[in-house]
């Protein structure tokens, strides 16, 4: 085999991993020792986020849970500890997998009984900036500061009961309005805009990457804080929708030949993809990412994309509103018979 035929071609799927169901969810699974090395991991991870000028951007309601949720900057917590912490104030119960990473059919049963996965598997060092699948780093610090909050358990109960009546298609549908919602969502809180999602607040450099675009779009006169910012981004998607749909159905492209496989590819590839569509890089599509509405039309376009770049950051005006939208296409699917 050539060196091209041992590289696999990416394209965001998931590998099943084939363990048996008796070995994923044991005793023995749930209370493990970590090595000083993982736990020095863990502090360096918590300490590079941990930090003023990266905790001002994101929402107050992840901030009031990491303190409910009590976490040791320094070392990695028990499954004991987070339910201590969770359990009694929404009612969702923490379970550790072996599995890396639990397909959506698995996923969506445990949410159906209220239980959050978090995996055994912690970042090495090389992937301490960005690291191309969720470890437990990812899942606890997180994901779990919300799951402290009555707002977000009552997001995350809406999922399964819409997962196991939707079809195929659907499900689709529904995996990627979690992935743009509860993993890379941001949200509008006093007139500005705040990251959300769990998978950039725990990836520093997705994090610091998000935060520049906050910066760039007013340095750029892309809008105005002075003014409403949720209106001016609705403003900015409707006149520029459809060359937004040209982007989206060419990265679909990209990402179905595996060319998003990482994020410099996929920053590199969708620069290349503009200039091939005749896009001008400049104002509103000048930034690394294009932040437009929470809108479940165009997140049924988008890929969902596992292992790669996120070409788009999807914005809610409230909490309230994610909720409402969400409702908007979960909740028939769920009251079906």
């Amino acid at each position: 085999m050539t060196e091209n035929q041992n590289t696999p071609i990416y394209t965001g799927d998931i590998a099943a991993q084939h363990l048996e169901p008796e070995r994923e969810y044991t005793t023995e699974n749930q209370e493990i020792s970590f090595s000083a090395d993982q736990h020095a991991i863990w502090a360096d991870l918590f300490a590079g986020i941990h930090q003023s000028y990266l905790l001002e951007h994101i929402c107050q309601q992840f901030k009031d849970g990491l303190k409910l949720l009590e976490l040791d900057p320094l070392h990695i917590p028990a499954v004991a500890h987070l339910n201590e912490h969770i359990t009694p104030r929404t009612g969702w119960h923490i379970e550790r997998t072996a599995v890396r990473y639990t397909l959506a059919d698995d996923w969506y049963k445990k949410f159906a009984q209220r239980i959050f996965l978090i995996t055994d598997y912690l970042r090495s060092r090389d992937q301490m900036e960005f690291t191309p699948e969720p470890d437990m780093f990812h899942d606890i610090f997180g994901h779990l500061p919300y799951l402290t909050q009555k707002f977000y358990a009552a997001i995350e109960d809406k999922f399964a009961p819409a997962y196991m009546k939707a079809t195929q298609d659907e499900k689709e549908v529904i995996k990627r309005l979690a992935w743009y919602s509860t993993e890379f969502g941001l949200v509008i809180e006093d007139n500005q805009l705040k990251v959300f999602g769990a998978g950039t607040i725990s990836g520093r450099a997705e994090l610091a990457n998000t935060i520049m675009e906050f910066y760039r779009l007013s340095r750029d006169n892309v809008v105005d804080y002075t003014g409403n910012l949720f209106e001016q981004i609705q403003d900015l998607f409707q006149s520029h929708k459809d060359n937004i749909y040209r982007i989206i159905d060419g990265v679909n492209e990209l990402h179905r030949q595996g060319q998003m496989s990482s994020q410099e590819n996929g920053w590199n590839v969708v620069h290349s993809l503009y200039k091939k569509l005749g896009i001008e890089r400049d104002g509103y599509f000048s930034g690394e990412v294009i932040i437009a509405p929470f809108d479940v039309e165009t997140i049924a376009r988008i890929p969902k994309t596992v292992y790669a770049f996120n070409p788009m950051f999807f914005v809610c005006e409230s909490f309230e509103q994610m909720d409402a939208l969400l409702d908007s296409y979960l909740k028939p699917i769920a009251m079906r018979n």
